[in-house]
């Protein structure tokens, strides 16, 4: 049957619609406005939601409900007491990208980074404790994708100001750069602007994504320029660095369709890192590549994969492949 219940913050929820039919599929409406980003934590327990509107919330496979874990606002009183009092600024900001922090372990990944469309990047502790542990402006523009170096402090950044940029977390400050260097306090919401970036890469087009590998050793953009390029050892250098390998690739999805970013398997590590893209091709193809000088080394075809599959990852298992895509329509293809 259907069902539908609140919580604190007036949010409706759809508990669940037909949960009960044949076909095994639940379908719940946590937000108000489009998901971003979905990722399960490490114990594959819960399964946490970013949203333009915002708000990240956390699903718990055991009571199939959601809980609202973080959420921006802007800076009127009443959210004063609220965590993230202050970060939305209302015309053009959504938060575009979320990702945990898993460097803390056990299984109950509680910190979390979120990219926006002002170029913001801000890490949430979700502990005992809660604070906001950096806001900082790294960008002009927009910011598509942010990935943590499994060194626990080396951030790549990349989205519409075509270049992939490499920061120090450590060097994150609390303070703004005004004319002749002088500094000044935050106020509300405000982000720092205390840190530059030590590596860079132009890609000459804007940028869908770019991920570290699992074990940190190559770092795998998705580019409009028509790419996706892999460069290794990207965090251990500085200054203008170039790619070690670049893949033509058709990226032009169109104005319809979300755009395409290339994933690692998250299973994977060393000299058997793969990664897995969609494709423009016809018949329709998810392709996956080995991670070093990156070879096709598999087109997955077939009856069901009907439409360009944007969105694809790996199931984390590696006993075998299993993929995932997702299309435009919303139409979810498993292939195994």
């Amino acid at each position: 049957g259907e069902g539908s219940g609140g919580n604190s913050d007036g949010v409706k929820v759809e508990e669940g619609v037909d949960a009960a039919s044949s076909d095994g599929v639940h379908l719940f409406k946590p937000h108000g406005r489009p998901v971003t980003h979905l990722e399960w934590d490490g114990s594959g327990q819960r399964l946490y939601s970013a949203s333009y509107d915002g708000s990240v919330r956390c699903f718990d496979v055991e009571t199939q409900t959601f809980e609202e874990v973080f959420a921006t606002y802007d800076d009127s009183q009443n959210w004063k007491k609220k965590l993230g009092y202050g970060l939305d600024t209302g015309y053009r900001y959504w938060v575009q990208h979320a990702c945990l922090d898993t460097r803390f372990g056990g299984g109950d990944d509680k910190c979390l980074f979120l990219a926006t469309s002002r170029g913001t990047v801000v890490h949430a502790d979700l502990r005992l404790r809660e604070k906001i542990t950096f806001n900082e402006e790294l960008s002009e523009k927009k910011i598509n994708s942010v990935s943590l170096h499994p060194n626990g402090h080396t951030l790549a950044t990349a989205g519409l100001e075509t270049v992939v940029k490499l920061w120090d977390i450590r060097t994150f400050g609390q303070t703004k750069k005004g004319r002749g260097g002088k500094t000044s306090k935050l106020g509300p919401g405000e982000p720092s602007t205390s840190s530059e970036p030590f590596a860079i890469q132009g890609a000459g087009k804007s940028i869908n994504s770019a991920f570290f590998s699992p074990s940190g050793s190559s770092l795998l953009t998705t580019t409009m320029s028509n790419s996706l390029d892999l460069t290794s050892d990207f965090h251990l250098q500085s200054g203008r660095v170039k790619p070690t390998t670049r893949i033509r690739h058709d990226n032009h999805t169109g104005r319809w369709l979300s755009t395409l970013m290339a994933r690692w398997h998250p299973g994977f590590v060393g000299e058997d890192e793969l990664f897995v893209v969609g494709s423009m091709r016809r018949p329709r193809t998810i392709e996956i590549f080995e991670g070093h000088k990156g070879k096709r080394i598999k087109d997955v075809q077939g009856e069901a994969l009907t439409a360009v599959a944007s969105r694809c990852c790996f199931h984390p298992r590696t006993d075998r492949l299993v993929v995932v895509g997702g299309n435009s329509s919303g139409r979810v293809t498993i292939a195994r």
